[in-house]
């Protein structure tokens, strides 16, 4: 028996051999990380091996041998002994040494305890780049079913992405529970593709504006209030995608397209955002330094580093250190309705196995259930998806905030846009922020570049 369980291993690791060839051969290029990408399919493949034979001794078929009956999904006590693969980034790991880390594992914990033969291995992926979230799921996709994982953990471009890809699921057909009342509308937003709901949130996030009150003093509000206060405000200008940038431009009612869909932006508005950051160039509030930062964690850097009082950054930023000096406030609009762009993370449904899509939704919906959510979200630093979440916050001025933004949150622009507009937006914010050229110049520019109608 051992020698045949070998064979199998092996016939795998040859299949997976086979499969990768066949892909670098039909034209598809890969980085000089595919040696590590295959090492890490290989690894997750050879030990399901035993599994899957003992699946198919106890079915006695295979998928392949049925005609599919899409509404007779089978429920999780059909299966008999499951592993559920779960793919999360760094941040989510619960094997960490921390209290979300604990609490994540204990849940987990709970749904093996619920449902008796049924075994969750989480595996961590980076965020982004060749060995990440989204290309080990392509690759693994194509070359290794049995490595694919039941539930991946992606933020919302990723999530885009993967829709665009075929590589997730929607789960309508498997959970409503995104239709209960207990979500944030933005919240909801991060799941829907043309309709349709591709997962489950469990973290968000939202740009904040946070400020040292020992120096600035009392909350800013206002842009003319920052503006005459004079106190160096960091932010990544030169982020090719411009989140800032956008939220300010989308805060001012700003569109990005004309009735008839096309790609169209607001010259006033844009005129309106880029004056601010001249004005703010001039006043000390926009250091010419500010060009060098592409990156979020550039700016949050800065202002731990005394080099700024005041930032724009992600709600994770702040909410994981709360520096004791500091305070936060929403970003200030440009019109009078509140606005904060947001973003956040979704358990989406990638399992190639039709039969286990049940069960791993089901999974979905226990990760993200009320009284987990409530004080996992705290000791993670995450912004809530959920408003039954915010009573778990011990900070009741920090705890209304965060119900503030959350109400006025809306979800970032589409992919297609913020990789159109996002790196002209930030040329010309570093046009004005150099002095090179005037606002209203750089925003003719822009306009140029785009192709307004």
């Amino acid at each position: 028996m051992k020698k045949f369980l070998g064979v199998i291993r092996l016939g795998h690791r040859v299949l997976v051999f086979l499969l990768i060839t066949i892909i670098f051969l039909s034209g598809c290029t890969f980085s000089g990380d595919a040696r590590q990408m295959i090492d890490q399919i290989l690894d997750q493949v050879a030990p399901l091996a035993p599994a899957v034979t003992e699946t198919v001794v106890s079915t006695q078929t295979t998928v392949s041998e049925v005609t599919p009956q899409p509404t007779l999904s089978p429920t999780p006590q059909d299966l008999g002994p499951t592993e559920l693969i779960v793919w999360v980034p760094p941040q989510f790991d619960p094997q960490l040494d921390t209290p979300e880390a604990g609490l994540m594992r204990s849940q987990i914990a709970e749904f093996e305890a619920q449902n008796q033969d049924v075994f969750v291995r989480v595996r961590v992926k980076a965020e982004s780049g060749p060995t990440g979230l989204l290309e080990s799921l392509t690759i693994t996709s194509a070359a290794a079913t049995e490595a694919v994982p039941a539930l991946i953990a992606l933020p919302r471009s990723l999530l885009e992405e993967a829709v665009t890809r075929q590589l997730i699921h929607p789960i309508d057909s498997f959970s409503t529970r995104i239709d209960d009342d207990d979500w944030y509308d933005y919240a909801r937003r991060l799941t829907l593709i043309e309709g349709s709901n591709y997962g489950l949130p469990f973290a968000g996030d939202a740009l904040l504006l946070v400020y040292r009150q020992n120096v600035v003093g009392t909350a800013p509000v206002t842009w003319e209030d920052i503006l005459k206060r004079g106190e160096p405000l960091s932010f990544p200008a030169a982020d090719p995608q411009a989140l800032v940038t956008l939220n300010l431009y989308l805060s001012a009612k700003g569109g990005f397209e004309d009735a008839q869909r096309h790609l169209e932006l607001d010259q006033e508005i844009l005129n309106q955002v880029l004056t601010l950051y001249e004005n703010g160039s001039k006043s000390g509030v926009f250091p010419l330094w500010l060009t060098q930062f592409q990156k979020n964690a550039d700016a949050w850097t800065a202002y731990n580093e005394l080099r700024s009082n005041l930032t724009i950054v992600w709600a994770s930023n702040y909410l994981k250190s709360m520096p004791p000096d500091s305070s936060a406030v929403a970003v200030p609009s440009f019109s009078e309705t509140p606005f904060s762009l947001a973003d956040g993370w979704v358990w989406c449904l990638a399992d190639p196995y039709p039969e286990r899509h049940a069960l791993s939704v089901s999974l979905a919906e226990f990760l993200v259930q009320p009284d987990f959510l409530d004080n996992w979200s705290v000791e993670a630093g995450v912004f809530p998806v959920r408003p039954s979440s915010l009573q778990s916050w011990n900070n009741p001025q920090l705890s209304v905030l965060l119900g503030q933004v959350a109400l006025s949150a809306q979800i970032r622009p589409k992919n297609e846009v913020i990789l159109t507009v996002g790196p002209v937006f930030a040329d010309g914010v570093l046009q004005v922020l150099s002095s090179k050229t005037p606002a209203a110049e750089a925003a003719q520019n822009i306009i140029e570049k785009i192709g307004n109608p």
